[in-house]
């Protein structure tokens, strides 16, 4: 073998709905009111919401709201754009390059992975020292609501 590789890409234009369920229904039009809605299933906290847990397959029950307040829990900077990816309605997406993070909510069972910032951005080659795991952060609203999950604009390292 030479160790030559030919590349090939390929454009997809698949345009779909699914309906999402009332669970997330809910949660992205809690979203819309600034408000961070969860769900418990026995001593499981989920945040965001789910329609049952994934261990024991009940139903989850009792809804909880929280003020979005977390820790994250790992973080990755992204260095390229990303190729054919739209969000609808919303006023924004990040220019690279940008920090994607795993956060966990106020505790929950589970975590969500959304954009970081909020801090001094001016240093790309320094937010690996600025961003610990651990640290707390907060959802900062975006001004416009649509019920989507970008109606956080980010999440920002609390003071």
């Amino acid at each position: 073998m030479t160790g030559r590789t030919i590349k090939k890409e390929w454009t997809l234009d698949l345009d779909f709905s699914a309906p999402m369920g009332e669970t997330y229904t809910r949660f992205v039009e809690g979203l819309k009111e600034k408000m961070f809605l969860g769900n418990r299933c026995g001593e499981r906290t989920f945040f965001p919401p789910k329609p049952f847990c994934d261990r024991t397959l009940e139903a989850a029950g009792e809804w909880l709201q929280s003020d979005g307040t977390g820790t994250v829990e790992a973080f990755t900077v992204i260095h390229e754009k990303s190729k054919g990816v739209v969000f609808p309605d919303t006023e924004h997406f990040p220019e690279v390059p940008y920090i994607l993070g795993v956060i966990r909510i106020n505790g929950s069972d589970q975590c969500l992975i959304h954009f970081l910032s909020g801090f001094d951005n001016d240093d790309p080659q320094a937010w690996p020292e600025k961003i610990q795991v651990g640290m707390a952060v907060r959802p900062v609203w975006s001004e416009k609501r649509s019920g989507h999950i970008l109606d956080i604009k980010y999440f920002e390292p609390c003071e």
